[in-house]
């Protein structure tokens, strides 16, 4: 019988974005039953209509706003410093997909994926270090096996992706001496938001993803978010600067 990987961070702060579906909604849920406490900003209002009236306001902040606006983050951050005077935690899930044939990426389309898959997160995590809690820490940036692996018709959400996992090496070696880790984590197939019209608009690369990863199914948004709490608490204090994939076994096959 499965069990629930059981958690507590009930003294502890943290900051998540993207976190109104998919894997970061279900990281919201598991870091609010672990006692946590959550600033988290999402491009949907319907998004934050949602977690209002799931969540209770006193553990759960919920901006609209877009990762890839320099103002948004601001003002996101000025509400966090507010409300939480120490933050002992980054996720980094907001991203976008972005399936386009090599030749049809135009320069538009290349700045947009970098702006919300990379550039975002970089400067995320520049307002978040100069407030993060004094000698400890842990950022988890969201990438994906397209990054490290490549596949076709994905070239500049792989670039986005690959560059995702340089940043978040390069931050592990830069924040060390400051007992801040950093690490990205690099998911498979998973049953997020866009699962059904994968399987609708793609469903001979769906039958697939099935035949070619080694566990023959995908994963669930709950089991990525119990490898992000683990990464967050102080079960992995020596786990840094690594890219963990999460995919039923497709990169070792």
């Amino acid at each position: 019988m499965k069990k629930n990987i059981k958690f507590n961070f009930t003294t502890q702060n943290f900051v998540l974005t993207g976190g109104g579906k998919g894997i970061g909604f279900a990281t919201l849920k598991k870091l609010y039953d672990a006692g946590a406490n959550v600033a988290l900003i999402t491009r949907s209002k319907s998004d934050i209509i949602k977690i209002k009236k799931k969540f209770s306001k006193k553990k759960v902040l919920a901006f609209c706003g877009d990762v890839s606006n320099e103002e948004d983050r601001k003002s996101f951050f000025n509400i966090v410093k507010k409300k939480m005077k120490n933050l002992d935690g980054l996720i980094n899930n907001a991203g976008i997909r972005q399936r386009k044939n090599f030749e049809d990426i135009s320069q538009t389309d290349l700045d947009h994926i970098y702006e919300i898959n990379l550039k975002s997160i970089f400067f995320l995590t520049q307002i978040f270090s100069k407030i993060i809690r004094k000698n400890i820490g842990s950022i988890i940036n969201i990438s994906s096996i397209v990054g490290p692996l490549g596949f076709r018709q994905l070239s500049g959400y792989a670039m986005s992706k690959s560059g995702l996992i340089g940043l978040t090496k390069s931050l592990a070696i830069e924040f060390s001496d400051r007992k801040v880790r950093v690490n990205s984590i690099s998911p498979g197939f998973i049953k997020s938001s866009y699962a059904n019209k994968f399987k609708k608009k793609l469903p001979n690369f769906y039958k697939y993803t099935l035949q070619r990863t080694p566990l023959k199914r995908w994963g669930s948004c709950e089991e990525v978010a119990d490898l992000i709490l683990f990464l967050l608490s102080n079960n992995s204090l020596y786990i840094n600067g690594n890219n963990i994939f999460i995919d039923g076994g497709w990169n070792a096959s």
